[in-house]
């Protein structure tokens, strides 16, 4: 994994849902992002955007960085995020939002740099995100064998 990247505090790694865009999959291994708060057009963080509900709400409709900043948190919204039984590493994101608010953005950025720093824990992370990857897939293929399409 590239050393660089991974030890980045840049704002654009801090997601408006409280996920640390530095320990992301699509950042570290598949490359295809640059970080949620990117606004290349050019990585995936643009089809991010276009589907995701909490980027909508927080940072187009609200004008908030994270979810931190606003008074509503947690909302349904951000708990439902937190609690798919699909995405599993989702579970950290209303602490981290919370730890954002309590310590600003920029030292969160800093814990989180060193946290993820811990290369064994960065890997156990990245399997577990894979795993998620993983089960969307079979439950989309289960879906369409429980659920037909009527055509």
């Amino acid at each position: 994994m590239n050393e660089k990247k991974q030890s980045n505090n840049d704002n654009k790694l801090a997601a408006p849902c409280g996920l640390y865009c530095g320990a992301c999959i699509d950042y570290l291994v598949y490359d295809s992002c640059h970080g949620c708060g990117c606004d290349c057009e050019t990585c995936s963080a643009a089809k991010h955007h276009e589907r995701c509900e909490i980027f909508k709400c927080c940072v187009e409709q609200k004008g908030h960085e994270t979810c931190s900043e606003c008074n509503e948190l947690p909302c349904s919204l951000l708990i439902r995020f937190c609690y798919n039984p699909v995405w599993l590493h989702h579970l950290p994101v209303i602490e981290n939002l919370r730890r954002q608010k309590t310590i600003g953005a920029e030292k969160w950025l800093k814990e989180q740099t060193e946290t993820w720093s811990n290369q064994w824990y960065l890997q156990r992370w990245l399997w577990h995100q894979k795993g998620c990857e993983d089960r969307l897939r079979r439950s989309l293929e289960e879906s369409k064998n429980m659920f037909p399409q009527k055509k």
